[in-house]
């Protein structure tokens, strides 16, 4: 069976990944229970030391913060926070899976349609996914099988209390995400960009 890596498996796109994905591959996940402080180098080093022995077939990372407040409503320490886990944690992990990704292994980062059109109320969170962007085509460029989604405002209720659907931002469904997901395991999709 082949090995996916997922990240924050525990809620909305990434909890509906894994349950229409468990039955065909073995899931390994992370997710807020078992979230590991990567800027700590200890944690880091004791990461890397008992990280899984499997080869990765596919990884699927995931910037988890979200924030949408006017800038001055919110303090450094929380556009820090932002930074760190939605950009930070991605690299630091990258690092310490270098020995599980090989020439076969398939990333795929679910980004958002925000690293692309500018929205309001989010201007660290947005910056951060403009980061992870550029990442993604840094990393393109020397693992080549490297694809990013870009959903709209997807249909969980994690938007529905923080902002007002914007016409620019439609919902994306997420068995759209699912099935674009498989189509990429099954070589149907090579795009390295697929806005949704």
């Amino acid at each position: 069976m082949k090995n996916i890596l997922l990240t924050w498996n525990t809620r909305w796109i990434w909890k509906y990944l894994e349950d229409n994905l468990k039955n065909n591959y073995s899931i390994l996940g992370f997710s807020k229970s078992n979230w590991y402080d990567l800027s700590i180098k200890e944690t880091f080093n004791k990461l890397q030391e008992n990280i899984w022995d499997k080869k990765l077939d596919y990884l699927i990372l995931n910037a988890w913060v979200g924030e949408f407040w006017k800038f001055e409503e919110n303090n450094l320490e929380k556009y820090e926070n932002i930074i760190n886990t939605n950009l930070l944690w991605n690299i630091r992990l990258l690092k310490v899976l270098e020995n599980n990704i090989n020439k076969g292994t398939k990333i795929i980062f679910i980004w958002s349609i925000i690293s692309k059109k500018f929205m309001k109320d989010a201007a660290v969170y947005q910056a951060s996914k403009f980061w992870l962007r550029g990442l993604a085509g840094w990393l393109k460029s020397e693992w080549k099988k490297i694809y990013i989604l870009n959903p709209k405002i997807v249909e969980t209720w994690f938007h529905d209390w923080k902002i007002k659907l914007d016409k620019r931002f439609t919902e994306t469904k997420l068995i759209d995400i699912l099935n674009i997901i498989k189509n990429i395991f099954s070589w149907e999709e090579n795009r390295f960009e697929i806005d949704l």
